[in-house]
């Protein structure tokens, strides 16, 4: 199959949209989870345990979506 041709401007927001998400949910979220409150008062090894899985739903979730729109030809 063909591949149509993508215009700079929806790839380049494309690529905006895919570091802004990277950007936001695989490091500034469990960042901002890391000093909440909530987490301040758990266990360093649980706390770091539920930022560890945060941070690895959210990246598994954007290569998730990243796949999908490869394989339908959005990207």
């Amino acid at each position: 199959m063909k591949r149509e041709r993508i215009s700079n401007g929806r790839a380049a927001l494309s690529a905006v949209g895919i570091v802004l998400y990277f950007a936001i949910f695989t490091a500034w979220v469990p960042s901002m989870l890391a000093r909440s409150s909530f987490l301040s008062t758990a266990p360093r090894n649980v706390a770091d345990g539920i930022v560890l899985v945060v941070w690895t739903g959210f990246l598994f979730a954007g290569v998730g979506a990243l796949r999908w729109a490869q394989d339908r030809e959005m990207i």
